[in-house]
């Protein structure tokens, strides 16, 4: 799996669009409940912020990603984990060689959505714990607002995938995970308000991270322009008293057993 979109932009990522992530992090473990001296897989590490989490729970990290750079950042923000460059849907380990997995936000990003649970699925230990989450279908203003800046800017909003938001709602991912052969132990929306500077916040599409920011570089200066400008007016709804965007998010979240 190669994902162009983060080529190259590693650190543009972990400095904005990694931090909505984050709050998916802590519901994710503390409903998995990793134990002192499990071996946690995190795949999809990015730069880094789960194996971080799992290591101060006591676990044996290994972090994967198909990006180079981004195992840069990971090793810097979790020294104790073991960090191998791969991919879904065909991970280097061993069957039933590991206790937890943990997926923030990254079947929404394999081509293979299917496969890539199998293997998930194959790695787990008999009785091993696996927790997802994917952005929901449901409009939040998180995800809204980019949109709303295509559309007013007179730019063509990109189509969703619809296998990406078929996944999007507690039963869709609950569905994927039982069709790998999981037992699901629980599926829900997990609501959380992100704090963030608008500089800061405008700064992905600019530095061209995930797809939004594809869309930016794809355009002429006059296009650029008016995405800024778009943004600029939009994004003061967001505002509130500390100058800072409040934008209200929300994630899919699912735990599964092996049998």
């Amino acid at each position: 799996m190669t994902l162009r979109k983060w080529d190259g932009r590693a650190n543009a990522y972990a400095q904005t669009f990694a931090g909505q992530c984050a709050h998916a992090i802590d519901p994710l473990l503390d409903a998995l409940d990793p134990r002192a001296g499990e071996t946690l897989l995190d795949v999809g590490t990015g730069a880094g912020p789960v194996a971080a989490a799992a290591l101060a729970r006591g676990c044996a990290v290994v972090a994967v990603d198909p990006e180079s750079d981004m195992l840069d950042l990971a090793r810097l923000a979790a020294p104790g984990a073991t960090l191998v460059r791969a991919a879904l849907p065909c991970l280097p380990f061993a069957d039933a060689s590991v206790d937890v997995v943990v997926g923030n936000f990254v079947l929404n990003h394999v081509p293979e959505v299917a496969a890539s649970v199998v293997e998930l699925q194959r790695v787990l230990r008999p009785g091993g714990r696996l927790g997802a989450s994917v952005w929901p279908t449901g409009a939040t203003p998180l995800r809204t607002l980019w949109d709303d800046v295509l559309a007013d800017a007179g730019i063509t909003v990109p189509a969703r995938n619809p296998a990406v938001d078929a996944l999007g709602t507690p039963e869709g991912l609950a569905a994927l995970l039982t069709s790998s052969g999981l037992q699901v132990n629980d599926a829900w929306v997990h609501g959380f308000e992100h704090v963030v500077d608008a500089e800061l916040w405008w700064s992905a599409p600019a530095r061209g991270v995930a797809g939004i920011g594809q869309t930016y570089l794809a355009q002429d200066e006059a296009g650029r322009a008016a995405m800024r400008a778009s943004y600029d007016r939009l994004s003061q709804h967001n505002r509130g008293a500390d100058g800072l965007l409040h934008l209200h998010g929300a994630a899919v979240l699912a735990t599964a057993t092996r049998p």
